[in-house]
């Protein structure tokens, strides 16, 4: 059955426009204990055809699984089960393998990682690492082997994985749609190909399947020879540093991915620039910071302001607990106030990074000049800003032009709020229903454009609003800040507390919510100002003349 399935595959050789995910997928047959590839991504780009391919580089090999894990996949059929029925009616222990034991010495993927539970994500990683594992069930415990290559596929649109789940996939690649036009025609001439006539299609790619998968086995054979320089694990070091990577697992997989395409290309010894051809494949879904080159100009302008913030106020040395000013036009001011961040002294700026004590750096200062200065270092807290606008852009808010007004209030908001690290979204009301006019941009000028070509009339449903909202809201490493811009007149038939409901169903992501209040006349019925002070918001009042 493998044997079939391995000749009705998609030849390896023959996959275009996905070369990072091929060669990080190579990397983990030499060596399976880098523990795996993560792709992030598209859909519709051929990652599980480009998977399955691989079966293909393994020549005549019988015993080369390819293991497609259902997200609904239980425990028992994860690690196996015994059979109750023989041990106690025929004492006889009958053990059922798990899919990771069948998997071992071949391909265990699992599509939308993301979805998987966490607990058995958990007992998958660890055997992924290992390369076995024992099933202890009714008193019997029994040993499997499970060295496999792990593969996980997701869109971060239907959630992220937890940190800690991603940091332990050994490599991870960013899957993009290719925009090259002619890449992609010739995607769709060998996918007719294939499908017309697939053994034709296979045999012609078949020497070159066949030189890649020598490669490997050579590669395998030569692993463990690559000379590995301690100037090489010092770069390696080196660039997890600069990353801000938490642990030692990136330093190590920096080497050992290394080592691995050393050995693919044939050479005795890792150079740098075999470190630097693999070091985002390891780095990329760990990395806490913007790339070093970008980072050490941000942070120079962060000191910059420190300096001269700490210049004006030298006497300020109260601890003080910072609260969070009201999210109105107005740009938020850097500060430099002290606070308390888990009992240690802090400061935070306007990035929100935040400098707490270096008790290293400080006692080494004081041991070599007998001055005690407090020295600090920083410590991610806030980095990226997402801020979704909401607007209200029915019928009745085309009276006395305040949609204009609307659309001038999400200009300034964008202007205030612009730094390296944020982007905006646009979600338009209207005629009933909702729609996604722009996402995640950090361009001002196409928030501009997109609100020039907003549609207007008919009704006004918050509800449909924030169903939009909930599906841009899936990234974790972003705050995301809601701005809602309505005269309040909920005319679709929704009541105010099937808005209130909607809202804290389908909004539990945002961090910071805005009502801009746009009603206007000299009898108002209050209803933004009321479904603002029940969802707890932020409540502003359009401002609709010229000062």
């Amino acid at each position: 059955m493998i044997k079939n399935q391995k000749h009705t595959n998609f030849p390896f050789s023959a996959i275009v426009g996905q070369d990072n995910f091929k060669l990080a997928l190579i990397l983990n047959l030499v060596d399976p204990l880098i523990g795996g590839v993560l792709a992030i991504g598209d859909k519709g780009t051929g990652k599980t055809t480009l998977i399955r391919s691989l079966t293909n580089l393994m020549g005549e090999q019988q015993n080369y699984p390819f293991i497609n894990l259902p997200i609904g996949v239980s425990e028992d059929r994860l690690i196996g089960n015994i059979d109750l029925e023989q041990l106690i009616n025929a004492k006889k222990e009958i053990i059922n393998p798990g899919l990771m034991a069948k998997a071992h010495q071949g391909i265990l993927y699992v599509d939308e990682v993301n979805l998987l539970q966490d607990y058995l994500t958990d007992i998958l990683l660890d055997a992924a690492a290992s390369g076995n594992y024992y099933l202890e069930r009714e008193g019997v415990s029994h040993y499997f082997k499970s060295r496999f290559c792990l593969v996980g596929s997701m869109n971060p649109e239907e959630g992220n994985l937890r940190p800690q789940l991603k940091d332990r996939f050994g490599l991870s690649v960013l899957i993009k749609t290719p925009t090259d036009s002619k890449i992609r025609q010739q995607i769709i001439k060998q996918r007719f190909q294939f499908d017309d006539n697939p053994s034709q299609f296979i045999n012609s790619y078949k020497e070159q399947n066949e030189k890649i998968a020598t490669r490997i086995s050579n590669a395998k054979i030569k692993l463990k020879s690559i000379k590995i320089e301690d100037a090489i694990i010092e770069y390696c070091s080196e660039l997890a540093i600069k990353h801000q990577v938490e642990g030692l697992r990136a330093d190590i997989l920096l080497v050992k991915t290394a080592r691995a395409f050393a050995a693919y290309q044939n050479i005795s010894e890792i150079t740098k620039e075999a470190v630097d051809t693999i070091a985002d494949f390891v780095l990329n879904h760990r990395k806490s910071q913007t790339p070093p080159n970008q980072q050490n100009d941000s942070q120079k302008q962060e000191n910059k302001s420190q300096e001269q913030s700490s210049e004006n106020n030298p006497s300020k040395e109260e601890n003080i607990h910072i609260r969070i000013p009201k999210n109105t036009f107005q740009k938020q001011k850097e500060t430099t106030s002290n606070t308390i961040e888990q009992g240690v002294k802090a400061r935070l700026n306007k990035e929100g990074t935040i400098l707490e004590s270096d008790t290293k750096k400080t006692v080494s200062q004081y041991l070599a000049t007998d001055k005690f200065e407090l020295k600090t270092k920083r410590k991610n807290n806030l980095l990226k800003q997402h801020h979704i606008f909401l607007i209200d852009s029915s019928g009745s808010m085309l009276k006395e032009q305040i949609i204009a007004y609307a659309k001038g209030a999400v200009n300034k908001i964008a202007e205030n709020s612009k730094t390296q690290n944020t982007q905006f979204s646009i979600v338009s009301l209207f005629n009933g229903g909702a729609q996604l006019i722009l996402s995640h941009t950090s361009i001002l000028q196409e928030l501009e454009n997109t609100l020039t070509t907003l549609k207007t009339g008919g009704k006004t449903s918050l509800k449909a609003g924030f169903k939009q909202v909930k599906s841009i809201c899936t990234d974790i490493d972003y705050n995301h800040n809601l701005h809602i811009i309505t005269d309040g007149k909920l005319n679709t038939g929704d009541d105010l507390e099937a808005t209130v409901l909607a809202f804290q169903t389908f909004c539990k992501g945002i961090k910071n919510t805005q009502v801009i209040d746009a009603e206007k006349g000299f009898v108002k019925i209050g209803e933004a100002l009321e479904f603002s002070n029940r969802i707890n918001a932020n409540y502003e009042i359009l401002i609709t003349e010229t000062l």
